[in-house]
């Protein structure tokens, strides 16, 4: 109810109120959060035995800048569902069938009796990551679940509740569930298949981790032997379905799937990313009932830029792990032009987010088509509230930074073109995104003219080989 509502989220509604029609009037929605639960490595409980119930076969409003663009009305074809939303009819078979399972263990916002289940977890106990590696994280969970037959619950509380921001969408993550003090670690690098069926009659548990350089990629869960068996199960069921249990390399889609099966935005995420795009002057004022995103505003053709910068550089953040990742900005910036260079006329802005200020003003200073809003957070969803940062950081600091953070993940993903750089950041804007119907390019492409052309790359290695590994030779480094 609009009463739960902090009083930030107050005064945004109350400025979107003034400002829109009925249909666009942010509703922030407050459900009862979950108990807390408290978790220690202990004996695992001799009547916490589950039965095998899952088969293949089971049923403050920025003023806007001023700009003039040349408005191009021949547009690039938009997408089909919002900000690239796969409809379940969509999906793989294993996907829809792991939705109706965990659809059926759900009763009136509470796991059923009997139902074996899993926890993602992410609490001031443990290292989430930021946002990219908090939803690789809770991805792998999901194929993890599917493969083991379990109902997947996310417990994310971390700097805020998870829910309030990222909705449940197609099946209800945020279910109620029993108690449960046990901790195994059976997503972790080491953990073998004989060591998992060890604990397979355990009815409950927590994952010990499931982010970090010592845990399972998504491509050794989507290699598992369990996890291709199961995928066989639906081979001759439909040839256009069979035909992509081939590739199992193609994980792009498998993390688009997971995700929008997971998660939809909550409006004040939505609402936040319009009034972002509004500041940085990317919006026009004449309706489009076929933009992308749920405003309906038409906006500029922009292409979507992440600089990363590192976490050592965010405000409030003293750390020092400075990883090799490092945008190189005249790279980003040369792979934007060479985008306009190959599309005249059709790409006339660009967005850019940043974990460093400079690093937006000094792009803007070298091309006054990139644009950011003047007023935003620059926020790590995991450090900015730890020893690293502020851990009295005041709670309404900290939802906005929140609500920034993943506002501005959502202008990456709306972007007309998005340029990939080696960040999870981006690397997560582009695996939400529809790949087969938009433009996407990594920076390390930029110097392929075929690439660049086709506009419509697809990336099917492994998230942490096409964000950590240079998979291909760059131009200027690392």
């Amino acid at each position: 109810s609009f009463e739960a509502a902090t009083p930030h989220e107050k005064k945004r509604s109350n400025q979107l109120l003034r400002n829109s029609s009925i249909s666009e009037i942010l509703t922030i929605s407050i459900s009862t959060m979950p108990s807390k639960i408290p978790r220690n490595k202990t004996k695992i409980p001799e009547n916490n035995i589950k039965p095998l119930l899952f088969d293949a076969n089971t049923p403050k409003i920025p003023t806007a800048s001023v700009h003039t663009f040349l408005y191009k009305t021949q547009q690039q074809k938009t997408r089909n569902n919002s900000i690239g939303m796969v409809p379940k009819k969509k999906m793989d078979l294993w996907v829809k069938d792991y939705i109706d399972f965990h659809n059926s263990a759900i009763e009136d916002g509470k796991l059923k009796d009997g139902f074996p289940y899993v926890i993602y977890v992410c609490s001031k106990n443990e290292r989430c990551g930021g946002v990219g590696d908090r939803v690789l994280g809770m991805v792998k969970a999901f194929y993890f679940a599917m493969m083991e037959g379990r109902v997947l619950l996310i417990e994310s509380e971390f700097p805020v509740s998870l829910k309030y921001y990222l909705n449940p969408n197609l099946v209800q993550w945020d279910a109620e569930f029993p108690q449960t003090e046990t901790v195994l670690d059976t997503m972790g690098k080491g953990a073998t298949r004989d060591y998992i069926n060890k604990y397979a009659d355990i009815l409950g548990y927590y994952f010990e981790r499931c982010n970090g350089d010592k845990v399972k990629k998504l491509s050794d869960i989507m290699k598992d032997k369990q996890m291709l068996n199961l995928k066989k199960k639906y081979v001759g069921k439909k040839v256009h379905q069979a035909k992509s249990i081939k590739f199992n390399n193609e994980y792009s889609s498998a993390f688009h799937q997971a995700f929008w099966t997971l998660f939809k935005f909550d409006d004040v995420i939505l609402s936040r990313a319009k009034e972002m795009k509004q500041g940085a002057g990317l919006a026009l004022l004449k309706k489009n009932v076929d933009a992308p995103i749920r405003s309906k505003e038409m906006m500029v053709p922009y292409v979507g830029l992440h600089n990363r910068q590192g976490d050592h550089l965010i405000p409030g953040v003293k750390t020092t792990n400075r990883l090799q990742r490092k945008t190189v900005t005249t790279q980003l910036l040369e792979c934007y032009h060479t985008l306009k260079r190959h599309f005249p006329g059709e790409y006339q802005a660009a967005y850019i987010a940043s974990d460093n200020y400079e690093a937006k003003e000094g792009m803007k200073k070298m091309d006054n088509t990139i644009h950011y809003p003047p007023e935003m957070e620059i926020f790590h969803v995991d450090l900015s509230t730890r020893k690293e940062g502020n851990p009295k950081m005041h709670e309404e600091e900290v939802r906005r930074g929140f609500i920034d953070t993943w506002a501005e993940v959502v202008v990456l993903i709306d972007s007309d073109c998005l340029i990939i750089s080696r960040s999870m950041f981006s690397t997560l804007a582009y695996y939400i995104r529809d790949d087969r119907e938009t433009c996407n390019v990594h920076i390390l492409d930029c110097d392929d003219d075929s690439a660049v052309a086709s506009r419509t790359n697809i990336y099917r290695m492994d998230p942490l080989i096409l964000v950590y590994t240079p998979w291909k030779k760059p131009k200027y480094g690392t």
